[in-house]
């Protein structure tokens, strides 16, 4: 069930009263008087449209949360391992690059075919 403050005042006079009082150009309580609210519905508007600016300023990928999983958990397992076992690889193709060289033998030491 709505209130009368919900019925009488539309969005964008919440959204002018809310910006008067963070700009500084009308003090609360003379907001209140003139709106005919009391202090805690104005404080009520402020949380809300903080709340409304936070939501729509999150990057997309964050919201997740509240949308629900893009991926199924069986799904995100799978791709789980996938990205371990790539990374164990490249460890092995990384150690294998940071071993030094072999030393290569003289040509003088190594015996020649047939000898």
């Amino acid at each position: 069930m709505k209130t009368q403050t919900q019925d009488r005042h539309g969005a964008v006079e919440k959204c002018r009263a809310v910006l008067a009082v963070w700009t500084e150009r009308q003090q609360a309580s003379s907001l209140c008087r003139e709106l005919g609210v009391s202090a805690s519905v104005i404080s009520q508007w402020q949380d809300r449209a903080l709340t409304g600016m936070l939501e729509a300023l999150e990057p997309r990928g964050t919201r997740e949360a509240t949308e629900g999983p893009a991926l199924s958990v069986p799904i995100r397992r799978l791709l789980d391992r996938k990205v371990r076992a790539l990374d164990l690889q490249n460890l092995g193709r990384m150690a294998l690059a940071r071993r030094p060289p072999r030393p290569k033998l003289p040509a003088e030491s190594v015996p020649a075919p047939g000898r």
